[in-house]
Protein backbone atom coordinates (compact mmCIF):
# COMPACT_ATOMS: atom_id res chain seq x y z
CA UNK A 1 0.00 0.00 0.00
CA UNK A 2 1.12 3.34 -0.81
CA UNK A 3 2.09 5.67 1.95
CA UNK A 4 -1.35 8.16 3.18
CA UNK A 5 -1.49 11.25 1.00
CA UNK A 6 -3.69 14.16 1.46
CA UNK A 7 -4.00 17.84 1.28
CA UNK A 8 -5.46 20.69 3.38
CA UNK A 9 -7.19 23.63 2.37
CA UNK A 10 -9.21 27.09 4.49
CA UNK A 11 -12.46 27.42 3.91
CA UNK A 12 -13.96 31.04 3.59
CA UNK A 13 -15.37 30.06 7.42
CA UNK A 14 -12.17 29.89 8.66
CA UNK A 15 -12.13 26.27 8.93
CA UNK A 16 -9.25 23.76 8.23
CA UNK A 17 -10.04 20.90 5.95
CA UNK A 18 -8.04 17.77 5.36
CA UNK A 19 -8.87 15.50 2.72
CA UNK A 20 -7.11 12.15 3.07
CA UNK A 21 -6.86 9.26 0.05
CA UNK A 22 -8.43 6.47 1.84
CA UNK A 23 -10.29 6.12 5.18
CA UNK A 24 -8.46 5.69 8.21
CA UNK A 25 -8.55 6.51 11.76
CA UNK A 26 -6.31 8.11 13.56
CA UNK A 27 -4.60 11.39 15.18
CA UNK A 28 -4.55 14.87 14.29
CA UNK A 29 -2.06 17.16 15.74
CA UNK A 30 -0.88 20.84 14.89
CA UNK A 31 2.70 22.80 15.66
CA UNK A 32 2.89 26.63 15.23
CA UNK A 33 6.49 26.57 13.98
CA UNK A 34 8.32 23.91 12.06
CA UNK A 35 10.15 22.48 14.73
CA UNK A 36 7.96 23.21 17.59
CA UNK A 37 6.03 20.69 19.72
CA UNK A 38 2.98 18.58 18.56
CA UNK A 39 -0.04 19.53 20.38
CA UNK A 40 -3.67 17.05 20.21
CA UNK A 41 -6.15 18.36 18.12
CA UNK A 42 -8.94 15.41 16.94
CA UNK A 43 -9.26 12.14 17.17
CA UNK A 44 -10.82 10.96 13.49
CA UNK A 45 -12.53 8.39 11.80
CA UNK A 46 -12.64 9.13 7.81
CA UNK A 47 -11.08 10.16 4.56
CA UNK A 48 -11.96 13.79 5.00
CA UNK A 49 -12.35 15.57 8.31
CA UNK A 50 -12.96 19.41 8.80
CA UNK A 51 -11.89 21.57 12.11
CA UNK A 52 -12.07 25.27 13.66
CA UNK A 53 -8.22 26.25 13.42
CA UNK A 54 -7.07 26.60 16.74
CA UNK A 55 -4.72 29.74 16.16
CA UNK A 56 -5.91 31.75 13.40
CA UNK A 57 -3.77 34.05 14.02
CA UNK A 58 -0.14 31.51 13.57
CA UNK A 59 0.78 29.40 10.59
CA UNK A 60 -0.18 26.18 11.71
CA UNK A 61 1.37 22.86 10.16
CA UNK A 62 -0.76 19.65 11.34
CA UNK A 63 0.12 15.94 11.50
CA UNK A 64 -1.87 13.28 10.85
CA UNK A 65 -0.84 9.75 12.67
CA UNK A 66 -2.64 6.17 12.40
CA UNK A 67 -1.57 3.43 12.83
CA UNK A 68 1.85 3.25 11.64
CA UNK A 69 1.55 6.19 9.02
CA UNK A 70 2.41 10.03 9.28
CA UNK A 71 2.01 12.67 7.31
CA UNK A 72 2.42 16.33 7.85
CA UNK A 73 0.14 18.67 6.15
CA UNK A 74 -0.34 22.54 5.60
CA UNK A 75 -1.53 25.15 3.74
CA UNK A 76 -0.14 25.56 -0.11
CA UNK A 77 -1.65 29.53 -0.47
CA UNK A 78 -0.89 31.84 2.47
CA UNK A 79 -4.12 33.22 3.82
CA UNK A 80 -2.74 37.30 3.40
CA UNK A 81 -5.74 39.62 2.69
CA UNK A 82 -4.24 41.86 -0.23
CA UNK A 83 -2.01 38.66 -1.47
CA UNK A 84 -3.21 36.54 -4.37
CA UNK A 85 -0.03 34.15 -5.14
CA UNK A 86 1.78 34.02 -1.94
CA UNK A 87 2.39 30.12 -1.60
CA UNK A 88 4.72 27.59 0.42
CA UNK A 89 6.46 24.85 -1.80
CA UNK A 90 6.46 22.44 0.87
CA UNK A 91 4.18 19.00 0.11
CA UNK A 92 5.60 17.87 -3.28
CA UNK A 93 7.00 14.29 -3.62
CA UNK A 94 10.23 14.12 -4.39
CA UNK A 95 11.13 10.96 -7.16
CA UNK A 96 12.45 8.95 -4.20
CA UNK A 97 9.10 8.94 -2.32
CA UNK A 98 9.78 11.46 0.22
CA UNK A 99 8.35 14.97 0.66
CA UNK A 100 9.61 18.59 -0.01
CA UNK A 101 9.08 20.11 4.07
CA UNK A 102 6.55 22.91 4.77
CA UNK A 103 7.63 26.06 5.68
CA UNK A 104 10.80 26.55 4.51
CA UNK A 105 10.51 28.11 1.12
CA UNK A 106 7.76 30.82 0.11
CA UNK A 107 7.07 32.18 -3.26
CA UNK A 108 4.67 35.65 -3.78
CA UNK A 109 4.41 38.78 -5.76
CA UNK A 110 6.14 41.80 -4.20
CA UNK A 111 5.84 42.26 -0.79
CA UNK A 112 3.56 45.05 -0.57
CA UNK A 113 2.21 47.04 2.92
CA UNK A 114 0.65 44.65 5.28
CA UNK A 115 -1.51 45.72 7.68
CA UNK A 116 -1.10 44.92 11.21
CA UNK A 117 -3.23 41.69 11.22
CA UNK A 118 -1.37 40.34 8.67
CA UNK A 119 2.29 41.41 9.18
CA UNK A 120 1.50 39.82 12.59
CA UNK A 121 0.79 36.39 10.69
CA UNK A 122 3.86 37.04 8.28
CA UNK A 123 6.07 37.42 11.10
CA UNK A 124 5.28 33.56 12.79
CA UNK A 125 6.02 32.49 9.03
CA UNK A 126 10.00 32.81 10.20
CA UNK A 127 11.10 34.23 7.21
CA UNK A 128 14.49 35.29 7.13
CA UNK A 129 15.33 36.52 3.73
CA UNK A 130 13.60 38.12 1.28
CA UNK A 131 14.82 37.58 -2.66
CA UNK A 132 13.46 40.04 -4.99
CA UNK A 133 13.54 39.53 -8.39
CA UNK A 134 12.66 42.85 -10.13
CA UNK A 135 14.15 45.69 -12.07
CA UNK A 136 15.69 49.17 -10.40
CA UNK A 137 12.56 50.54 -12.05
CA UNK A 138 9.75 48.04 -10.77
CA UNK A 139 11.15 48.81 -7.10
CA UNK A 140 11.35 52.19 -7.18
CA UNK A 141 7.74 51.98 -8.11
CA UNK A 142 6.64 49.52 -5.45
CA UNK A 143 9.10 49.09 -2.89
CA UNK A 144 8.82 46.14 -0.50
CA UNK A 145 7.74 46.87 3.20
CA UNK A 146 10.53 46.46 5.20
CA UNK A 147 10.15 44.25 8.19
CA UNK A 148 12.12 43.98 11.09
CA UNK A 149 14.23 40.71 11.37
CA UNK A 150 14.26 40.20 7.75
CA UNK A 151 16.89 41.23 5.25
CA UNK A 152 15.61 41.94 2.02
CA UNK A 153 18.16 41.53 -1.28
CA UNK A 154 17.57 42.72 -4.62
CA UNK A 155 18.74 41.18 -7.85
CA UNK A 156 16.91 41.36 -10.55
CA UNK A 157 16.87 38.03 -12.12
CA UNK A 158 15.78 38.46 -15.99
CA UNK A 159 17.82 40.77 -18.88
CA UNK A 160 15.24 41.98 -21.25
CA UNK A 161 16.55 39.50 -23.58
CA UNK A 162 15.63 42.07 -26.73
CA UNK A 163 19.12 43.07 -27.47
CA UNK A 164 19.84 45.59 -24.52
CA UNK A 165 21.63 44.44 -21.60
CA UNK A 166 19.13 45.89 -19.41
CA UNK A 167 17.06 44.28 -16.30
CA UNK A 168 13.75 43.63 -17.73
CA UNK A 169 10.71 45.64 -16.61
CA UNK A 170 7.67 43.80 -18.45
CA UNK A 171 5.11 47.25 -17.82
CA UNK A 172 7.88 49.22 -19.84
CA UNK A 173 8.59 46.91 -22.56
CA UNK A 174 4.83 46.37 -22.94
CA UNK A 175 4.85 50.01 -23.75
CA UNK A 176 7.76 50.28 -25.42
CA UNK A 177 6.07 47.45 -27.76
CA UNK A 178 2.65 49.06 -28.00
CA UNK A 179 4.10 52.08 -29.04
CA UNK A 180 5.85 50.02 -32.07
CA UNK A 181 9.57 50.60 -30.93
CA UNK A 182 10.14 46.68 -29.76
CA UNK A 183 12.36 44.71 -31.91
CA UNK A 184 10.48 41.59 -30.74
CA UNK A 185 6.99 40.75 -28.74
CA UNK A 186 6.78 40.48 -25.10
CA UNK A 187 5.96 36.56 -25.19
CA UNK A 188 9.17 36.02 -27.82
CA UNK A 189 11.36 38.02 -25.41
CA UNK A 190 10.04 36.30 -22.45
CA UNK A 191 10.92 33.14 -24.16
CA UNK A 192 14.64 33.76 -24.61
CA UNK A 193 15.18 35.02 -21.37
CA UNK A 194 13.96 31.46 -19.94
CA UNK A 195 16.38 30.33 -22.37
CA UNK A 196 19.39 32.25 -20.39
CA UNK A 197 18.07 32.81 -17.00
CA UNK A 198 19.54 29.60 -15.12
CA UNK A 199 22.99 30.19 -16.46
CA UNK A 200 25.35 32.36 -14.48
CA UNK A 201 22.15 34.33 -12.65
CA UNK A 202 23.86 35.86 -9.63
CA UNK A 203 20.15 36.42 -8.31
CA UNK A 204 19.93 32.40 -8.09
CA UNK A 205 23.31 32.11 -6.40
CA UNK A 206 22.47 34.27 -3.88
CA UNK A 207 18.90 32.32 -3.03
CA UNK A 208 20.58 28.68 -3.57
CA UNK A 209 23.80 30.08 -0.94
CA UNK A 210 20.95 30.90 1.63
CA UNK A 211 18.95 27.07 0.94
CA UNK A 212 22.75 26.27 1.79
CA UNK A 213 23.07 28.52 4.59
CA UNK A 214 22.44 26.39 8.16
CA UNK A 215 19.79 27.68 10.53
CA UNK A 216 16.36 26.83 11.13
CA UNK A 217 14.39 29.50 9.08
CA UNK A 218 12.51 30.48 5.72
CA UNK A 219 13.05 32.02 2.80
CA UNK A 220 10.61 34.33 0.33
CA UNK A 221 10.94 35.08 -3.34
CA UNK A 222 9.41 36.86 -5.53
CA UNK A 223 9.36 39.06 -8.24
CA UNK A 224 6.52 41.47 -9.04
CA UNK A 225 3.40 39.13 -9.96
CA UNK A 226 4.98 35.88 -8.81
CA UNK A 227 5.03 34.07 -11.96
CA UNK A 228 8.37 34.13 -14.28
CA UNK A 229 11.34 35.03 -12.07
CA UNK A 230 9.99 33.95 -9.24
CA UNK A 231 8.71 30.62 -10.93
CA UNK A 232 12.09 29.51 -12.30
CA UNK A 233 13.35 30.16 -8.73
CA UNK A 234 11.13 27.83 -7.12
CA UNK A 235 11.32 25.19 -9.69
CA UNK A 236 15.38 25.47 -9.12
CA UNK A 237 14.40 25.05 -5.10
CA UNK A 238 12.11 22.16 -6.05
CA UNK A 239 14.50 19.99 -8.76
CA UNK A 240 17.11 20.59 -6.33
CA UNK A 241 15.11 18.89 -3.82
CA UNK A 242 14.74 15.73 -6.29
CA UNK A 243 11.18 16.76 -7.30
CA UNK A 244 9.91 15.71 -10.71
CA UNK A 245 9.54 17.56 -13.74
CA UNK A 246 6.24 17.06 -14.25
CA UNK A 247 5.53 18.39 -10.60
CA UNK A 248 7.47 21.04 -10.92
CA UNK A 249 5.62 22.43 -13.79
CA UNK A 250 2.51 22.32 -12.24
CA UNK A 251 3.69 24.03 -9.12
CA UNK A 252 4.36 26.58 -11.88
CA UNK A 253 1.38 27.02 -13.70
CA UNK A 254 -0.72 27.14 -10.32
CA UNK A 255 0.47 30.79 -10.80
CA UNK A 256 -2.80 30.82 -13.17
CA UNK A 257 -5.06 29.30 -11.48
CA UNK A 258 -3.98 31.50 -8.87
CA UNK A 259 -3.62 34.68 -10.46
CA UNK A 260 -7.04 34.53 -12.47
CA UNK A 261 -8.81 36.73 -10.33
CA UNK A 262 -6.43 39.30 -10.00
CA UNK A 263 -5.32 39.32 -13.93
CA UNK A 264 -9.16 39.76 -15.08
CA UNK A 265 -9.36 42.70 -12.74
CA UNK A 266 -6.27 44.13 -14.62
CA UNK A 267 -7.69 42.84 -18.13
CA UNK A 268 -10.47 44.79 -17.48
CA UNK A 269 -8.73 47.83 -16.93
CA UNK A 270 -6.79 48.01 -19.70
CA UNK A 271 -8.95 46.77 -22.28
CA UNK A 272 -10.59 50.33 -21.22
CA UNK A 273 -7.53 51.88 -22.85
CA UNK A 274 -5.72 49.15 -25.76
CA UNK A 275 -8.26 49.60 -28.38
CA UNK A 276 -6.27 46.93 -30.61
CA UNK A 277 -7.55 43.39 -30.39
CA UNK A 278 -3.68 42.07 -31.75
CA UNK A 279 -2.35 44.16 -28.10
CA UNK A 280 -4.91 43.17 -25.94
CA UNK A 281 -4.21 39.87 -27.03
CA UNK A 282 -0.74 40.12 -26.16
CA UNK A 283 -1.34 41.54 -23.18
CA UNK A 284 -3.29 38.56 -21.92
CA UNK A 285 -0.48 36.06 -22.78
CA UNK A 286 2.26 38.11 -20.89
CA UNK A 287 0.03 38.11 -17.85
CA UNK A 288 -0.19 34.47 -17.56
CA UNK A 289 2.46 31.57 -17.78
CA UNK A 290 2.54 28.84 -20.12
CA UNK A 291 4.25 25.64 -19.89
CA UNK A 292 6.29 26.09 -23.08
CA UNK A 293 7.90 29.30 -21.12
CA UNK A 294 9.11 27.07 -17.93
CA UNK A 295 10.33 24.01 -20.39
CA UNK A 296 12.90 26.76 -22.49
CA UNK A 297 14.90 26.80 -19.09
CA UNK A 298 14.70 22.72 -18.42
CA UNK A 299 15.49 22.04 -21.91
CA UNK A 300 18.38 24.49 -21.85
CA UNK A 301 19.77 22.92 -18.40
CA UNK A 302 19.64 19.76 -19.77
CA UNK A 303 21.11 20.65 -23.19
CA UNK A 304 24.20 21.66 -21.43
CA UNK A 305 24.13 19.93 -18.55
CA UNK A 306 22.66 16.58 -19.45
CA UNK A 307 21.42 16.04 -15.58
CA UNK A 308 19.85 18.67 -13.27
CA UNK A 309 22.43 16.95 -10.66
CA UNK A 310 25.04 18.27 -12.89
CA UNK A 311 23.71 21.57 -13.39
CA UNK A 312 23.69 22.09 -9.71
CA UNK A 313 27.13 21.11 -9.38
CA UNK A 314 28.46 23.04 -12.05
CA UNK A 315 26.66 26.39 -11.86
CA UNK A 316 26.80 26.23 -7.65
CA UNK A 317 29.41 23.67 -6.92
CA UNK A 318 27.09 21.43 -4.93
CA UNK A 319 28.55 17.85 -5.17
CA UNK A 320 26.91 14.89 -4.52
CA UNK A 321 27.70 14.71 -1.00
CA UNK A 322 26.09 18.12 -0.32
CA UNK A 323 23.25 17.27 -2.36
CA UNK A 324 22.23 14.31 0.30
CA UNK A 325 22.98 16.92 2.85
CA UNK A 326 20.29 19.67 1.57
CA UNK A 327 17.69 16.52 0.70
CA UNK A 328 18.46 15.52 4.69
CA UNK A 329 17.63 19.17 5.82
CA UNK A 330 14.44 19.92 3.54
CA UNK A 331 12.60 16.52 3.15
CA UNK A 332 10.45 14.52 4.97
Amino acid sequence: MENLKGILKRNNDGFINIKLDREVEGKIFYKKTVNDKEKFLIDFKSNEVGFKDPDIENRNFYIVKTEGEEIELAERLIPLSDFCNFRDLGGYYTKDGRMVKWGYFYRSEYLKELDSKDLRYFKTLNIKYVFDYRSKSEVNDAPDMQIEGVKNINIPAMESADGNNENLDMEAYMKKFMSGSATISPKEMLRNSYKVMPFGNEAYKKLIEAVREDGEFAILQHCTAGKDRTGLGSALILLLLGVDEKTVIFDYLESNKYRKNDNAKIINTYSKYIQNEEMLKVFKEVLGVEESFILESLNAIKSRYNTYENYFLQEYGIDSEELSKLRKKYLY
